[in-house]
């Protein structure tokens, strides 16, 4: 049996990161916007498709988005009703990836911007990102949820109590 091909990130965005199986971490905008380079690293530069290639190649490398700042509006085109989030058309993008981060009175504490982040959930189908959404606006009135196009990300914001929970969805292509 031939193993299935990990869905691909379908879009980047500048503070990304991607941590390979030999230590190496590359940034998304260190040196200049939408490319990729090593902190304290030699000249090397990759652009979004070596990345996308590195990522599919090496089974250990693990993508991380940027999380978004707490203390800060989310970025993006408000997603503001149960319409908006019943119409949201994800494609082409055919699946996504969810990534969480959590902020509490100890993160914010110590100075934490984003937030602790949980592992990621992947392989969701666009049905379930809708469905998560439009859960996520019944079951807390205040909660935020934009759509950032250009870098195929969805966020949602909430908080329970004094934890601010954002959920960062990475849309993906196969």
């Amino acid at each position: 049996m031939t193993p299935l091909a990990r869905p691909t990130v379908w879009r980047f965005a500048d503070r990304d990161t991607v941590h390979t199986a030999e230590g190496a971490t590359w940034y998304r905008g260190l040196r200049r916007s939408r490319s990729w380079a090593v902190l304290g690293g030699g000249p090397e530069e990759r652009d979004d498709e070596a990345v996308r290639a590195l990522l599919g190649s090496d089974p250990r490398a693990a993508f991380a988005p940027a999380g978004p700042d707490a203390y800060a509006a989310l970025p993006g085109r408000k997603l503001g009703t149960q319409r908006d989030l019943e119409q949201l058309d994800l494609r082409p993008a055919t699946g996504a990836t969810l990534y969480r981060h959590t902020l509490d009175r100890t993160g914010a504490f110590f100075g934490s911007n984003p937030g602790r982040r949980s592992a990621p959930l992947p392989d969701l189908r666009p049905a379930d990102v809708r469905t998560s959404l439009r859960g996520t606006a019944a079951r807390h009135s205040r909660a935020r949820i934009t759509l950032v196009r250009v870098h195929g990300r969805l966020h949602a914001r909430y908080a329970i109590g004094s934890t601010l929970h954002t959920h960062t969805y990475v849309l993906t292509a196969p």
